[in-house]
C-alpha cells in the first residue's frame, strides 16, 4: 500500500515535465512542417519556372528549324536559278561566236565580191567586144545571187521554224476568265526540254493544238511565280461560247398579258 502510494506520488510529479516536453516536441514538429511546406512551395514555383522555360526553349527551336528550312530552301532555288543562268550564258556565247564567225564568212564573201566587181570593171574596159557577153554573164550572177539568197530565206526559215524534238506541252488548260469578247487565254508547262535550248527559246518554238486547231508558238513565255517551269500562253479566239454574252429565256410579256 504504502509502495503504491510512492508510485502515485512519482507519476503525478513527473507528469508536468512530460506535458511540456510533448508540447515543445509538438512546436518542433509543427516548424519542421512548417519549414517542409515552405521548401515544398519553392521547389513547385522552381518546377513551373523551369517548364515555362523549357517551352520558350522548344518554340525557339522550332522557330529556328522553321528559318533554317526557309534558308535551305531560298539556298536551293539560288543554286538552280545560278546553274540555269550558267547554262544560258553559254548559250549565248556559242551563239555569239557563231554569228562573229558568220560576220567573218560575211567578210569575206564581201570582199570576193569587191574582187570580183573590179575584175569586171577591168574585164569592161579591156573587152568592150564582148560586152553582151558579160551581161548575159551578169545575169547569170544575179541569178545565182538570186538562188543564194532563195537558199538563205529557206535556211532561215527552216532556223526559224525548227522544233525542239521530245519536248511536250503538259497541263494545258483554259484560264478562268475571258480576256474579251469570244477569247479565252490558255496555258501550259513546258516539260522534257532537250539540251541545247534555253527554256525561252525551246518555248517560243513548240507548237500545240487547242480546240482542234494547230497553233505553232505561243503567244508569250514566262515563268510562273512559285514555279521553276517555263509556262506558255495562247489567246483563243475560237470556239469560246462562254465567252460570248447571250439572251437566254426571251418571252413576249405583252402578248403574254392578252392570254
Amino acid at each position: 500500500m504504502v509502495l503504491a502510494q510512492v508510485v502515485a506520488f512519482v507519476f503525478f510529479c513527473g507528469l508536468p515535465s512530460r506535458i511540456e516536453e510533448s508540447n515543445k516536441a509538438a512546436a518542433r514538429m509543427r516548424e519542421q512542417q512548417g519549414a517542409m511546406k515552405k521548401e515544398a512551395d519553392r521547389l513547385e514555383n522552381e518546377r513551373i519556372a523551369l517548364r515555362n522555360e523549357s517551352n520558350r526553349l522548344e518554340k525557339e527551336r522550332l522557330k529556328m528549324e522553321g528559318e533554317r528550312d526557309t534558308l535551305e530552301s531560298a539556298i536551293r532555288r539560288s543554286k538552280l536559278e545560278r546553274s540555269r543562268l550558267e547554262r544560258e550564258k553559254q548559250l549565248l556565247e556559242d551563239e555569239r561566236q557563231s554569228l562573229e564567225q558568220e560576220r567573218e564568212a560575211l567578210k569575206g564573201e564581201r570582199q570576193s565580191l569587191e574582187l570580183e566587181r573590179e575584175a569586171l570593171k577591168d574585164e569592161r574596159r579591156l573587152f568592150e567586144q564582148e560586152e553582151e557577153a558579160l551581161k548575159d554573164e551578169r545575169q547569170l550572177l544575179a541569178q545565182e545571187r538570186e538562188v543564194l539568197k532563195e537558199e538563205r530565206e529557206r535556211w532561215e526559215k527552216t532556223r526559224e521554224d525548227r522544233v525542239p524534238q521530245g519536248a511536250f506541252w503538259d497541263s494545258v488548260s483554259p484560264a478562268w476568265d475571258c480576256r474579251a469578247y469570244g477569247k479565252r487565254e490558255y496555258w501550259g508547262i513546258l516539260e522534257n526540254i532537250p539540251e541545247g535550248w534555253t527554256d525561252l527559246d525551246a518555248c517560243m518554238n513548240m507548237p500545240v493544238e487547242i480546240k482542234g486547231v494547230s497553233i505553232r508558238r505561243p503567244d508569250r513565255c514566262a515563268y510562273a511565280e512559285g514555279s521553276p517551269d517555263i509556262h506558255g500562253y495562247w489567246m483563243v479566239d475560237w470556239d469560246q461560247p462562254d465567252c460570248k454574252p447571250w439572251h437566254q429565256d426571251v418571252t413576249d410579256k405583252v402578248s403574254s398579258g392578252k392570254q
